[in-house]
């Protein structure tokens, strides 16, 4: 599997497969960054994004950009409970086709007083 293939899986799990991370080349170790939430294990990582993907609406990548094995992307989602849409760079690291890491940057600050609140 190429680095675009692992990527596109990814996005595909996103867009179209509510957040099922089943299909996606996900290193055992693989580790993910954000500002609301990080995992170490790609199965903490599958657990949480089964619980966002469903309710995670209208999420796109707007932009991509490579370079080897990283690829930078450039996407957005909405969310019921957080007012507005939510841009965010991902940088994704992908290994032999494996995704290894990501992490997601953006502010996060709206999203974790309504994970505080109990509302996600």
């Amino acid at each position: 599997m190429t680095t675009m293939d692992a990527v596109q899986r990814y996005y595909d799990a996103w867009i179209n497969l509510d957040g099922d991370m089943a299909d996606v080349p996900l290193a055992d170790d693989f580790v993910f960054v954000g500002p609301v939430g990080s995992f170490d294990s790609a199965a903490d990582f599958r657990a949480m994004a089964a619980q966002f993907g469903p309710i995670a609406q209208d999420f796109s990548v707007r932009h991509q950009f490579t370079d080897g094995d990283l690829v930078c992307s450039i996407v957005r989602w909405n969310l019921p409970q957080v007012s507005g849409t939510t841009n965010a760079a991902e940088l994704l690291t992908v290994e032999d086709g494996v995704l290894v890491r990501a992490e997601v940057i953006y502010d996060g600050e709206e999203l974790r007083k309504v994970v505080a609140a109990g509302s996600v």
